[in-house]
Protein backbone atom coordinates (compact mmCIF):
# COMPACT_ATOMS: atom_id res chain seq x y z
CA UNK A 1 0.00 0.00 0.00
CA UNK A 2 1.28 3.38 -0.73
CA UNK A 3 0.62 7.15 0.36
CA UNK A 4 -2.36 7.53 -1.18
CA UNK A 5 -4.05 4.50 0.52
CA UNK A 6 -3.44 6.71 3.45
CA UNK A 7 -4.46 9.86 1.52
CA UNK A 8 -8.22 8.14 0.13
CA UNK A 9 -8.71 7.17 3.99
CA UNK A 10 -8.75 10.58 5.29
CA UNK A 11 -10.86 12.04 2.50
CA UNK A 12 -13.30 9.33 3.40
CA UNK A 13 -13.15 10.53 6.81
CA UNK A 14 -13.22 14.22 5.87
CA UNK A 15 -16.90 13.19 3.36
CA UNK A 16 -18.21 10.79 5.52
CA UNK A 17 -21.95 10.36 5.41
CA UNK A 18 -21.47 12.35 1.76
CA UNK A 19 -20.31 10.01 -0.65
CA UNK A 20 -22.68 8.03 -2.93
CA UNK A 21 -21.93 4.41 -3.56
CA UNK A 22 -20.21 2.92 -5.99
CA UNK A 23 -23.44 1.86 -7.73
CA UNK A 24 -25.29 4.81 -8.10
CA UNK A 25 -25.57 5.83 -11.72
CA UNK A 26 -24.18 9.36 -12.68
CA UNK A 27 -27.50 10.92 -13.67
CA UNK A 28 -28.58 10.11 -9.87
CA UNK A 29 -26.11 11.57 -8.17
CA UNK A 30 -27.17 15.54 -7.49
CA UNK A 31 -25.96 18.40 -9.57
CA UNK A 32 -24.14 20.66 -7.38
CA UNK A 33 -22.28 24.12 -7.49
CA UNK A 34 -18.53 23.94 -7.45
CA UNK A 35 -18.25 26.52 -4.44
CA UNK A 36 -20.31 24.18 -2.59
CA UNK A 37 -17.94 21.39 -3.79
CA UNK A 38 -15.11 23.75 -3.00
CA UNK A 39 -16.44 23.97 0.83
CA UNK A 40 -16.68 20.54 1.20
CA UNK A 41 -13.60 19.95 0.47
CA UNK A 42 -12.26 22.49 2.60
CA UNK A 43 -10.59 24.99 -0.07
CA UNK A 44 -8.88 21.48 -1.23
CA UNK A 45 -8.32 21.45 -5.16
CA UNK A 46 -9.61 18.45 -7.85
CA UNK A 47 -7.38 16.09 -9.41
CA UNK A 48 -7.24 14.83 -13.14
CA UNK A 49 -4.83 12.33 -14.21
CA UNK A 50 -3.49 12.57 -17.50
CA UNK A 51 -1.32 10.34 -19.53
CA UNK A 52 0.21 13.27 -21.41
CA UNK A 53 1.05 16.31 -19.91
CA UNK A 54 -0.53 19.07 -22.16
CA UNK A 55 -3.81 16.86 -22.52
CA UNK A 56 -5.83 18.90 -21.04
CA UNK A 57 -8.99 18.04 -22.04
CA UNK A 58 -12.41 18.72 -23.75
CA UNK A 59 -15.74 19.67 -22.82
CA UNK A 60 -16.96 15.98 -22.17
CA UNK A 61 -18.10 13.94 -19.00
CA UNK A 62 -14.85 14.14 -16.83
CA UNK A 63 -13.62 12.72 -13.62
CA UNK A 64 -11.30 13.74 -11.14
CA UNK A 65 -10.38 12.88 -7.71
CA UNK A 66 -9.69 14.63 -4.10
CA UNK A 67 -6.98 12.45 -3.86
CA UNK A 68 -3.21 12.45 -4.47
CA UNK A 69 -2.44 8.94 -5.57
CA UNK A 70 1.12 7.24 -6.56
CA UNK A 71 1.83 6.75 -10.98
CA UNK A 72 1.44 3.01 -9.24
CA UNK A 73 -1.91 3.50 -7.74
CA UNK A 74 -3.85 5.95 -9.67
CA UNK A 75 -5.45 3.62 -12.38
CA UNK A 76 -6.48 0.76 -9.70
CA UNK A 77 -7.77 2.76 -7.26
CA UNK A 78 -9.90 5.10 -9.69
CA UNK A 79 -10.70 2.36 -12.34
CA UNK A 80 -9.26 3.74 -14.70
CA UNK A 81 -9.77 3.23 -18.63
CA UNK A 82 -6.72 1.69 -20.44
CA UNK A 83 -4.76 0.97 -16.99
CA UNK A 84 -1.67 -0.33 -19.23
CA UNK A 85 -0.98 3.94 -19.89
CA UNK A 86 0.54 5.02 -17.02
CA UNK A 87 -1.23 8.36 -15.66
CA UNK A 88 2.45 10.53 -14.88
CA UNK A 89 0.94 13.84 -14.96
CA UNK A 90 -1.82 15.87 -12.63
CA UNK A 91 -3.97 18.54 -13.50
CA UNK A 92 -5.10 20.78 -11.05
CA UNK A 93 -8.52 21.98 -10.96
CA UNK A 94 -10.23 24.92 -8.61
CA UNK A 95 -13.69 23.45 -7.92
CA UNK A 96 -15.04 27.24 -7.00
CA UNK A 97 -14.39 27.71 -11.20
CA UNK A 98 -16.47 24.84 -12.05
CA UNK A 99 -20.29 25.70 -13.15
CA UNK A 100 -21.72 22.23 -11.29
CA UNK A 101 -20.07 18.97 -10.50
CA UNK A 102 -21.86 15.82 -9.47
CA UNK A 103 -20.98 13.53 -6.32
CA UNK A 104 -18.74 12.66 -4.78
CA UNK A 105 -18.95 8.69 -5.27
CA UNK A 106 -16.88 5.30 -4.42
CA UNK A 107 -15.62 4.43 -7.85
CA UNK A 108 -17.12 1.76 -9.72
CA UNK A 109 -14.58 -1.05 -9.71
CA UNK A 110 -12.10 1.04 -8.27
CA UNK A 111 -11.42 2.14 -4.33
CA UNK A 112 -11.25 6.08 -4.54
CA UNK A 113 -13.32 8.69 -4.66
CA UNK A 114 -14.26 10.31 -7.51
CA UNK A 115 -16.32 13.77 -8.80
CA UNK A 116 -18.11 13.85 -12.25
CA UNK A 117 -18.35 17.34 -14.18
CA UNK A 118 -20.80 16.51 -16.65
CA UNK A 119 -19.60 19.08 -19.02
CA UNK A 120 -15.79 18.83 -18.18
CA UNK A 121 -14.39 22.53 -17.48
CA UNK A 122 -13.24 25.71 -18.70
CA UNK A 123 -9.80 26.02 -19.14
CA UNK A 124 -10.19 28.55 -16.54
CA UNK A 125 -10.39 26.09 -13.49
CA UNK A 126 -7.01 24.88 -14.27
CA UNK A 127 -4.56 25.91 -12.11
CA UNK A 128 -0.95 26.84 -12.73
CA UNK A 129 1.04 26.46 -14.74
CA UNK A 130 -1.91 25.16 -16.66
CA UNK A 131 -0.58 22.05 -17.76
CA UNK A 132 -0.38 18.32 -16.03
CA UNK A 133 2.63 18.24 -13.34
CA UNK A 134 5.05 15.48 -13.62
CA UNK A 135 3.51 12.77 -10.41
CA UNK A 136 6.91 12.01 -8.61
Amino acid sequence: MGSGWLAKKLDAKMLEGKIADEWVPIDQLPIRPGREVAEELGGRLLLRYLIDAHDIGVPIPTFVSPTPYSVDEVSYSLALPRPDLARRYVLFLDPRRIDYLQGPRWCNLGSGIEYVLPNGFERGAVLDPGWGVEVR
